[in-house]
């Protein structure tokens, strides 16, 4: 095209006809700045064509993680479950005199009371790899798509840093427990799981360990499984959120 308008020009030129070949310039330049936006407009489409298989891509990813999560998160529920009817009974339970002289080398390993189970935890590690994925792309990103990926760092940032905090707490408080254990002559014998009656005495009458068991409790119960019992569902809610959306039934 450019060869004919300078076909066209040089006529122009030739003729002596200045108004009608500025005219045609002028066309030409029009012409040609068209063509410049319509490549720019390709390139820009394309470049948000590519972002948005690159975003999907890490959608795929969150979800894996999720999924991942919520079958780590129910065996991690499930340890908490039974260690809160554990630790009721140590607040609560009085245990008689009856009872501490039956437990011996045979049984003790049958006696839950008697081990000692401030000194335990469970941990839960989530999977972020997505996560990090997802936050950096949004930095980069200069799509207007941010709604998902808004509500899944919100999540993580606020849900998933709460657990991290507890899980902290929760190992502090346990490490903690065992430096106390320490102080005890029966101390080698708890940590070889071995039947030793001042050790079952302590855990099941003494009011300093009663105590810890409260704090214990407060921690990993009250604030840790509430807060995995929360993240499993926000989690659950979230797959299936990536999953309409991968199936083209929802719109960012």
């Amino acid at each position: 095209m450019i060869p004919f308008f300078r076909k066209i020009r040089k006529k122009m030129a030739d003729d002596n006809r200045p108004l009608k070949y500025a005219r045609y310039a002028i066309g030409e330049i029009v012409l040609v700045v068209i063509g410049i936006l319509i490549a720019l407009q390709i390139n820009t489409w394309n470049e948000g064509r590519k972002q948005k298989i690159q975003l999907n891509n890490i959608y795929s990813i969150v979800r894996e993680n999720l999924m991942t999560d919520l079958l780590n998160i129910e065996k991690t529920i499930v340890y908490y479950e039974k260690r809160e009817l554990l630790i009721e009974d140590i607040l609560t339970k009085e245990y008689s005199s009856s009872f501490l002289d039956s437990i011996n080398e045979s049984n003790y390993s049958e006696c839950e009371p008697c081990k000692g189970q401030i000194a335990m935890f469970e941990s839960f590690d989530q999977q972020v790899n997505g996560f990090e994925l997802l936050k950096d792309y949004n930095e980069s990103s200069s799509l207007d798509i941010k709604r998902i990926s808004n509500e899944i760092i919100q999540f993580y940032s606020d849900t998933g840093s709460t657990l991290s905090v507890y899980m902290d707490f929760i190992r502090s408080e346990a490490y903690s427990n065992l430096k106390f254990y320490e102080e005890f002559p029966w101390y080698i014998d708890y940590m070889n799981k071995t039947y030793n009656p001042e050790a079952v005495q302590f855990f099941t009458q003494n009011q300093t360990y009663k105590n810890k068991a409260a704090t214990y409790k407060n921690i990993s119960i009250s604030n840790f499984l509430e807060n995995l019992r929360d993240y499993k569902e926000k989690a659950s809610d979230f797959v299936v959120l990536i999953e309409d959306h991968l199936a083209g039934k929802k719109k960012n």
